[in-house]
């Protein structure tokens, strides 16, 4: 199972980052999280004014995890 992982930033400041976790997830497939994650990517800048995606991550999940710990 993989989690995916999005992070924003601020686009005027690079530091001010913020890691945006999938709500929809986990997915079986690292090919599906992959394709959730981009989605996620096209979003972030009608949910976030001011913030442009600029990575992601599909994080693979221990059995028995639903979510990973982002650090």
């Amino acid at each position: 199972m993989y989690q995916a992982l999005v992070w924003a930033c601020l686009v005027w400041n690079g530091e001010g980052c913020k890691i945006l976790e999938d709500q929809r997830g986990p997915y079986e497939s690292y090919d599906r999280c992959q394709v959730r994650a981009l989605e996620m990517s096209e979003d972030v800048h009608i949910h976030m004014i001011g913030y442009k995606a600029t990575r992601w991550k599909c994080r693979p999940l221990p059995k028995g995890r639903l979510t990973a710990p982002l650090f």
